[in-house]
C-alpha cells in the first residue's frame, strides 16, 4: 500500500481571507495513526510512504502500540519511505505516487485536499485511490473516519490476496469505481482536474489559490452540489451532479443572473453568471484567452497568453475504492470476526 500525506495541505493563504479550518500537524498524525490501526487489524501489510519535512507517517507509526504474533512485521506493518529527493514541491507527490505504482502497490491512500489528489491521480494509473480529507477543499475525498477507512483498506488488500479462494460473487475489482476528469489542452500542453477547471483573468500564478469570483471567466466541473465549498459551488447553486453521473457542468460568468456560492469556508459570495449548462462526456468547449490563468482543482497552475483552450469532460479519471461496499464485503466474509 502507498501512503501520501501532504504536509502543506490545509494551510494555504485562504485562511487569511476566510474562516477555513487549519488542519494541524497533530490532527494529520492522529488521522494517519487511526488509519494504520484499522489497516493492521485486518492484515499484515507493507506500507510505502512519501517522505516529507514533518515526518507525519513516522510519527503516526511510532505512536501505535505493539501487537502480538506479528512475525517480522513490526507492530503488524512494514513501513518504509520511497526513495525520492524530497524538495517540498508538488513534484514530490507525483514522483512518490509514480514509484509506488511501479513498486506494485495495490492501493494509494492520500491525506490532503483536491489539489493533492489531482497530483496523485496524474501518476496512479490503474491503482485505486482512497482519499482522506486533510485540505482546504475536500470535494474529492471520502467522508469517512480514518479508522473506518483503514479497516476498508485492509479488507480490500485481503480480498485481493485471496480472490482465487473466495466466491466469485465478490471481486476486489468490483469495489473500485471509475471517476471522471476534466482535460484542458492547447496545441502545446494539457492539464487535468478531478473536480474543477477554471479560467481566471489574473495574469500571474501568485499565491495560486483563488477566493474572489470577480476574477473568473468560466468554471467547468465534474460534479457539484448546493453549498459545496470551492469553485464547484458556483454551478452547484443551479444544479446537483453526482460524482459518478455521466456528465458535468459548464458555467460562464456574466451579468444575466446571480447565485450564492461558498468559494472558501465561511465566505458566501454573490456570483454573476451568464449561463450554467450540462457538459456531456467528450463534448468540446473552447475559450479564447487573451490574458489570464488556468485553475485546476482550485489552484492556478498555468499562465495563459493569447491561447485557444479546449475543455473536455472524460470518463477516464482515477479509480477510487468504495469504502461502504468494501466494508459490506468484509462483513460477508466474516473478516471483521477474524482479524489479528
Amino acid at each position: 500500500m502507498g501512503l501520501l500525506a501532504n504536509p502543506s495541505s490545509g494551510h494555504d493563504m485562504r485562511r487569511l481571507v476566510s474562516n477555513a479550518e487549519t488542519v494541524t500537524h497533530l490532527v494529520k498524525v492522529n488521522r494517519i495513526a487511526r488509519l494504520l490501526s484499522g489497516l493492521r487489524s485486518q492484515c499484515q501489510c507493507r506500507v510505502l510512504f512519501m517522505p516529507e519535512r514533518l515526518g507525519l507517517v513516522q510519527s503516526a507509526f511510532e505512536s501505535l502500540p505493539p501487537l502480538k504474533n506479528t512475525g517480522s512485521f513490526q507492530k503488524g506493518l512494514e513501513v518504509q519511505p520511497v526513495e525520492i529527493s524530497a524538495k517540498g514541491t508538488p513534484q514530490d507527490t507525483q514522483e512518490a505516487a509514480r514509484i509506488m505504482r511501479e513498486s506494485g502497490c495495490s492501493l494509494l491512500i492520500t491525506f490532503g485536499g483536491d489539489g493533492t489528489n489531482r497530483l496523485v491521480a496524474m501518476e496512479s494509473g490503474k491503482v485505486p485511490l482512497l482519499p482522506i480529507a486533510a485540505g482546504t477543499n475536500n470535494i474529492f475525498s471520502l467522508p469517512f473516519e480514518a479508522t473506518q477507512a483503514g479497516l476498508a483498506s485492509g479488507i480490500f488488500l485481503k480480498l485481493l490476496s485471496a480472490e482465487k479462494e473466495l466466491p466469485s460473487s465478490v471481486s476486489a475489482r468490483q469495489l473500485v469505481q471509475q471517476h471522471k476528469l476534466l482535460l484542458a489542452e492547447t496545441d502545446t500542453w494539457s492539464e487535468s482536474a478531478l473536480i474543477d477547471l477554471a479560467i481566471s483573468r489574473q495574469a500571474s500564478l501568485g499565491g495560486r489559490a483563488v477566493w474572489d469570483a470577480g476574477w473568473l471567466q468560466a468554471v467547468f466541473v465534474t460534479r457539484c452540489k448546493p453549498g459545496a465549498s470551492g469553485l464547484c459551488g458556483i454551478p452547484g447553486a443551479v444544479m446537483d451532479i453526482a460524482p459518478l453521473a455521466p456528465h458535468g457542468a459548464a458555467a460562464v460568468l456574466g451579468n444575466r443572473f446571480s447565485v450564492q456560492a461558498v468559494l472558501t469556508a465561511g465566505k458566501v459570495q454573490q456570483v454573476g453568471l451568464e449561463s450554467v449548462e450540462r457538459l456531456e462526456l467528450n463534448q468540446p468547449f473552447t475559450l479564447e484567452v487573451a490574458e489570464g490563468t488556468l485553475l485546476a482543482d482550485g489552484e492556478r497552475v498555468r499562465e495563459l497568453r493569447n491561447q485557444t483552450v479546449h475543455i473536455k469532460l472524460q470518463n477516464e479519471g482515477p479509480r477510487v475504492l468504495d469504502i461502504e461496499a468494501t466494508l459490506e464485503a468484509g462483513l460477508k466474509h466474516d473478516f471483521l470476526q477474524s482479524g489479528l
